[in-house]
Formats: structure tokens, C-alpha cells, sequence
């Protein structure tokens, strides 16, 4: 039997409402599952993040495959040099905590973390819509927005681990309103009920979904006159709804980009890989270790 070189690693992606768990060897991934996230409290949190790893490593020890590490992807504010979440706004029971030191105590794997959306950004950077490229910024947009950069082959973190994100970029200076907030208010908090409607030609969902583009048009024309990338990837639930806003997006974008070979050049696209981009990102980050 030829020797197995394959790398392989488990990438674990815990959001607010699902978590995930890939066993991946590179290139595809061999074995999945997923678990809601409970929410109620630690001790009952890591009892579920170890029922979501074991079927990995059983079938790991099936296939005879040598597990390299975890990749851990979570949403929230990480402090990188202590690996803890400084603030998980849909899961408050993890603040504060060091999660790579509680999850050693259920399984005996090296563990590395970072912030879900790096974690997107890494796939569709690696493996993804876009591999080959220098400079890639990608952003989610779903329950909440997040972004990061990719930029040399890495995520770019910034001086304090913070870089990249857009979430709290003041779109309404009168106001103080922020990106994400202005999502949430003209959304309603439920964007796919907002679509919804919009398919279903309600003339204020269409006009909402609109003002959405025109809202991440300017976002990305201040993106692009400040670090200037190749490519912008979209990701998160909202994306499937991306008909209604992504031409206004673009539109508006291109008008207010200064560099005119930036306003020819840059793209938006949608992800290649789709709802499984941030636990293979994970896994990915594992990898590199």
C-alpha cells in the first residue's frame, strides 16, 4: 500500500446558533457533523464541542490517518497572545475565557484559534475563489458583518489583533451609526424575512435591500482607497439573496473609488465554498502549524 502523506487536520467552527467539525487532508474534506451551540453554560459547552470532535477522530483512526492538530474558528474579539475571547456576542459564556486550555482537558491535540472570519478569508484565499491572489479582502455578512484581510499569504491582524474587521466603520457621523448597526436597523434584525419580501415584490424590502448596497459600495470604496485589494469575497447567509443588492453595490463602489485602475480592476464575488469556507478555513489554520 502506497505511503498516506496527506496532512490531516480536524477544523472545528463554533457560531452562535451552529457549530461544525470537518476532518480535512488538504484538499477535501473526508468526514463532517454539526451540533447546536448550547448556550446555557461552560461545562455543557465543552460536553457538546467534544461530541462534535469524537466522530473525527474515530474516523481518522478508521482510515488510519494521523491527526496533525484543530483548528478552532469562533466568532467574536480574540486577544491572540492569551488566546481569549475577550467578547463573543452571541456566546457570553466563553468571555473571558481561555478556551485552548479548557479544551486540552478533552482531547490531547495541539490547538490553534482565531476569529471565524480570518478563518473564511484563509479558505477562499487557499483553496477557494481566490487562490492565486495577493491581496483579498472578505467579508460576512449574516447574523452580524465581519471582514479580514488577506494580504502576502496571511491574515493581516494589525498591531493589536483587532485588523481587518469593517462591523464598526461610522457610516451616519451625525448619529454614531455604525456598519453593522445600520445593518441590523434597516434589516430589521431579519434579513431573510426582509428578502423575502422582496421576492415576493414589496417595493420597501426591494428599496431596503438597495440601501444595503449602497451602504457596502461606499464600505468597499473606503476599503479599496485605504489598502487597496484585488478581490472582494462575500460570504454569510445574506449572500443568497445577493441579486438584490451586489449590482447597487458595485455601483456605488465604483463611484466613489479614486484610483481609476482600481475602478476597473477590483471585483466582488460570491464564495466557492459556500457555508463550509470558515470550518475548512479552521482546519486550514491547523495545517500551517
Amino acid at each position: 500500500m502506497p505511503k498516506n502523506n496527506k496532512i490531516y487536520t480536524i477544523g472545528l467552527d463554533i457560531g452562535g446558533t451552529k457549530m461544525k467539525a470537518v476532518l480535512f487532508d488538504g484538499e477535501k474534506v473526508i468526514a463532517n457533523d454539526s451540533l447546536a451551540t448550547p448556550r446555557d453554560n461552560l461545562d455543557h459547552f465543552l460536553v457538546m464541542v467534544k461530541a462534535l470532535l469524537d466522530p473525527m477522530l474515530e474516523k481518522a483512526k478508521e482510515i488510519k490517518a494521523r491527526v496533525k492538530g484543530i483548528g478552532l474558528g469562533i466568532a467574536g474579539t480574540l486577544n491572540f497572545d492569551r488566546n481569549i475571547m475577550l467578547v463573543s456576542p452571541n456566546i457570553p459564556i466563553i468571555n473571558n475565557v481561555d478556551l485552548l486550555e479548557k479544551l486540552k482537558s478533552i482531547v490531547d491535540l495541539p490547538i490553534v484559534i482565531d476569529n471565524d472570519t480570518n478563518c473564511f478569508v484563509r479558505a477562499e484565499a487557499k483553496i477557494g475563489v481566490g487562490k492565486g491572489r495577493q491581496s483579498i479582502y472578505g467579508i460576512i455578512i449574516g447574523t452580524g458583518i465581519g471582514g479580514g484581510w488577506w494580504v502576502n499569504n496571511e491574515i493581516y491582524k494589525g498591531a493589536h489583533g483587532g485588523g481587518g474587521e469593517p462591523g464598526s466603520f461610522i457610516i451616519d457621523l451625525e448619529n454614531s451609526i455604525g456598519l453593522e448597526e445600520a445593518y441590523h436597523k434597516i434589516m430589521q434584525n431579519n434579513p431573510a424575512q426582509m428578502a423575502e419580501e422582496a421576492y415576493r415584490g414589496d417595493i420597501l424590502a426591494e428599496r431596503t435591500y438597495e440601501e444595503l448596497g449602497r451602504i457596502l459600495g461606499t464600505t468597499f470604496a473606503n476599503i479599496v482607497n485605504l489598502i487597496n485589494p484585488e478581490i472582494f469575497i462575500l460570504g454569510g447567509s445574506v449572500v443568497e439573496s445577493s441579486n438584490l443588492f451586489l449590482s447597487q453595490a458595485k455601483k456605488t463602489m465604483k463611484i466613489h473609488i479614486e484610483s481609476s485602475e482600481a475602478r476597473k480592476k477590483v471585483k466582488i464575488v460570491k464564495s466557492k465554498l459556500g457555508a463550509n469556507a470558515g470550518v475548512i478555513g479552521a482546519a486550514l489554520l491547523a495545517q500551517s502549524k
